[in-house]
């Protein structure tokens, strides 16, 4: 009988895993600080993860969902377009909302070229994000991988502040529809940004 009963389960979750994208680009993240004097900033979102970098998986891969049987199906940007041009939009979004004057870059991957762009945009600072890791896994419950690091430049290039942060394992149970899972991931990446901010060191720098 209880073998019977999981077959409706495994149904749901088959049906659940395939085919799901999540959207890291619409909301605004949540910074905890605010300009209290007009400040350009230059924002530039890194994907260093290594499967990425070697071609194993596209720039718009986010992670994976699992079906009833723990087969793995591939999450991907709700946008179609590479993961951190969309994690960019979120964060350029929460700066603003927090009075800062945000130029985003997608062009540069080098701390050179960043200063040059930074002149070019009059902005006093260059935040610099660099995904290292960042893949969900779904089954039955949540589990995250993650390792951001934040770094803090003046318009010469001198490091001011950073931020590391790291971690890998569950963040809540699975929810049975995409939008909701979606949505749980992006506010697992609102936190984690708001945590890389909020420390002592980047707040003076900015």
């Amino acid at each position: 009988m209880w073998k019977k009963a999981l077959i409706p389960m495994f149904l749901v979750l088959a049906a659940c895993a395939t085919g799901n994208r999540y959207d890291y680009q619409s909301e605004a993240v949540v910074l905890p600080l605010k300009a209290d004097k007009p400040m350009g900033v230059v924002l530039y979102i890194e994907d260093l993860r290594p499967y990425v970098k070697s071609g194993e998986k596209s720039a718009d891969f986010v992670g994976l969902q699992r079906g009833g049987f723990g087969n793995p199906f591939e999450v991907t940007t709700t946008s179609g377009r590479p993961m951190a041009e969309d994690m960019q939009a979120s964060v350029a979004a929460g700066l603003r909302n927090s009075g800062y004057d945000v130029s985003v870059t997608g062009a540069e991957s080098d701390l050179a070229a960043l200063t040059v762009t930074a002149r070019q945009h009059e902005a006093m600072r260059i935040l610099w994000l660099r995904v290292r890791e960042w893949k969900s896994d779904i089954y039955m419950g949540i589990r995250l991988d993650y390792d951001l690091n934040l770094k803090v430049y003046d318009v010469d290039g001198t490091l001011l502040a950073e931020n590391t942060m790291q971690g890998s394992g569950p963040v809540g149970g699975m929810k049975l529809s995409q939008g909701r899972n979606s949505q749980h991931m992006a506010q697992e990446f609102s936190k984690r940004i708001g945590y890389l901010f909020n420390d002592p060191s980047v707040r003076g720098a900015l």
